[in-house]
This record gives C-alpha cells, sequence and structure tokens, in this order.
C-alpha cells in the first residue's frame, strides 16, 4: 500500500518526537509538509527532517492538499482549529495532549470528525510501555477482579522560573489553558481512566503555592467517584524538588492484588508494586525486561502510537486512543478546575 502522508502543525519541542518517529516509519509513512506560526522556525525544522514545504499557517497547510494525516502540536489553545480545518478536508487527526483545553472544543472537534468520517487519535505514547500493557492485560485477564475499586494517580515534579521563562506561552491562562492538570498531568489522567473506566463525579482543589511568577496552578488534588463504583485519587505538583515520580498510577482490584506503574523516565518506567500471586515468579524477568528495553524496536514511543494510526487508518478501525478517550481526560481536568471554583463537586 502507498505511504500515508504526514503534516506537523506547530514545530516546537514536542513537533521533534513525531518527526523522529515518522522517520523510523517511512515503510509506511512520509512527512511531506510543516507549519508555524514563526515562519522561520518552520523552514529550519523542514530542513532538519527533509521535509518539502514549510507554512507560516495551518490553514495554508491544509489548503495546499497531498495529505492523509496532519498532527498538531501547537500550544494547548491553538489544538482545536487545525483539527476542525483537517477534519473538514478530509484529513484525519493526531494531537498531542490535552486534546483541547476546554469541553466545548473538545466536543466540535469530534463533531466534526463525526461528520467528516476521519479519525482521531489523542497522544497517550505511555499505553506502550511494556508496564503499562502489562496491567492492560493483568486487567482484561480479570486477574484484579471484576473491577478496580480504588485507583491512584500522581505526577511529582519540578518546574522553576527558566522553564516557564522557555516559551511564551507557557505559565498563563489564555496561552497554557492550566498548570500542573493541563500540561502534566494529562497521561497519569488518562493511565487512570484507561485502567478504571469512565468517571462519575469529581470533588478537587487547585493553587498556584510557590510559583508567583506565572498565573496557573503548581499544586492539585482531587477525588474521583467512578461509575464503576471504584474510587480514585489524584495528585499533581510541579513543586517537588528533586522530582520523584513524573507520572504514575497505582490500583487495587476488587479481588485484593494491587498493581502500579512508575513512568519517572521512560527508560525506567516499571511496575514497581505487583502482589497478583501466580505472577511472582515473573517479576524479576520484567524487571529486566523493561530495563533493556528502552522504546524497542523504534526511536520513541509516538512511533508505536502513529504506527497504530496508520493501522487504524489502513483498515478502518479506530484507533487504540481516540479523541473520545481524550475528551474524557479534558472533563478531569475542567472538573477539578470547576469544582475548585465552586468548592462543590462537579458530575461528569
Amino acid at each position: 500500500m502507498s505511504r500515508l502522508r504526514f503534516g506537523i502543525v506547530g514545530t516546537g519541542g514536542i513537533a521533534h518526537h513525531h518527526a523522529v518517529a515518522l522517520q523510523a516509519l517511512s515503510a509506511d509513512a512520509e512527512l511531506i509538509a510543516c507549519a508555524d506560526v514563526q515562519p522561520e522556525r518552520a523552514r529550519q525544522f523542514a530542513a532538519t527532517y527533509e521535509i518539502p514545504h514549510a507554512y507560516d499557517s495551518a490553514r495554508k497547510m491544509l489548503d495546499a492538499g497531498g495529505l492523509d494525516v496532519v498532527c498538531v502540536c501547537t500550544p494547548h489553545p491553538q489544538h482545536a482549529e487545525p483539527l476542525l480545518l483537517a477534519a473538514e478536508r478530509g484529513i484525519h487527526g493526531v494531537v498531542e495532549k490535552p486534546m483541547t483545553p476546554t469541553l466545548p472544543e473538545a466536543d466540535r472537534v469530534l463533531e466534526a470528525v463525526a461528520k467528516h468520517g476521519t479519525k482521531l487519535s489523542v497522544v497517550s505514547q505511555r499505553r506502550w510501555l511494556p508496564a503499562a500493557q502489562r496491567i492492560r492485560q493483568a486487567i482484561d485477564a480479570g486477574k484484579l477482579g471484576s473491577r478496580i475499586i480504588l485507583g491512584e494517580t500522581y505526577c511529582e515534579m519540578w518546574r522553576d522560573a527558566a522553564y516557564y521563562a522557555r516559551d511564551a506561552w507557557r505559565g498563563r491562562w489564555d496561552t497554557e489553558g492550566g498548570g500542573v492538570m493541563m500540561n502534566q498531568s494529562p497521561h497519569n489522567l488518562d493511565f487512570l481512566l484507561w485502567y478504571m473506566g469512565p468517571a462519575d463525579e469529581i470533588f478537587g482543589y487547585w493553587s498556584n503555592i510557590n510559583h508567583p511568577y506565572v498565573e496557573i496552578e503548581d499544586n492539585a488534588v482531587a477525588v474521583i467517584k467512578f461509575k464503576s463504583g471504584g474510587l480514585g485519587i489524584v495528585k499533581g505538583t510541579v513543586s517537588m524538588n528533586p522530582p520523584r515520580r513524573i507520572h504514575g498510577v497505582t490500583l487495587v482490584g476488587e479481588s485484593g492484588p494491587t498493581v502500579s506503574l512508575d513512568c519517572w523516565e521512560f527508560a525506567t518506567a516499571q511496575n514497581d508494586i505487583w502482589t497478583i500471586p501466580e505472577d511472582q515468579a515473573k517479576l524479576a524477568e520484567w524487571r529486566q525486561h523493561d530495563q533493556s528495553f528502552g522504546s524497542g524496536e523504534f526511536p520513541n514511543f509516538h512511533a508505536y502510537q502513529l504506527r497504530d494510526v496508520i493501522d487504524a487508518i489502513r483498515l478502518g478501525r479506530d484507533p487504540a486512543v481516540t479523541g473520545e478517550d481524550g475528551r474524557r481526560v479534558v472533563a478531569i481536568i475542567q472538573g477539578i478546575y470547576e469544582s475548585g471554583r465552586t468548592g462543590r463537586p462537579v458530575k461528569l
């Protein structure tokens, strides 16, 4: 089959992960265009990855035609428009987390995708970590019982003034859309929802405690009631110096066992807690495998998700991470913000 033609909108830091991944998938994909509101940055990006076409707007790139898929790597508040433009032109979408900063924008994107029959996948590349897949497989096999009764997700990081000064969009509600929940925690929230299922209600607090040079929250906590009857705990901070656990989740199954995922670093991601009795003999082997795995056959985990998107388009199935999955994460984030403002639980 012919290769799918990709374009990238937004050529900042995360776009390089997409470009490197697409180079590794060259048998099935070709990166033919990029766009950025900073034209010189787009030209430099195109030169680095030998991309034939560079544009100064997403609209110009999409209007030029010839694309099958667009990867949106802009700051969060600029996610929706390129996805809408792409769907209207019959072009599939891949968007960095979070899908959008608000639920109305997420709904507009989902409506456009449904109307025009295109695919949408929200980047949650950490799902392809062996340790993350292992938990999903254990749940599917019933090793934790019929449901997860308690889940905890955590993001324990440090961000200093230099981090927020690196890009003009960081640290403001209008250009970043939020703080530790909106920027650093979507991967953790995706894990919790992927494992525990749909959420029903949330109550949370958030505040800016020790980053006075930005507007957004640097600490947040919340509790969730899931439709399954299970309960969840959410914790996010960029005030922990040195950092402890960048991304992680711990789950307690109805039948008793506890499992966890620690994504402190991609290269050291592991199941640091695993009490399923029949698996105890495998733990040492798993730990050795995970420590030597890196990103496996690809240069990064974005490539695994982009390969899944390519397969979904060719086979006419949904991608492993859908737009609906991305919307659920946005609902959790906005539910925490609303609950913090009102002091009341929020139905999801």
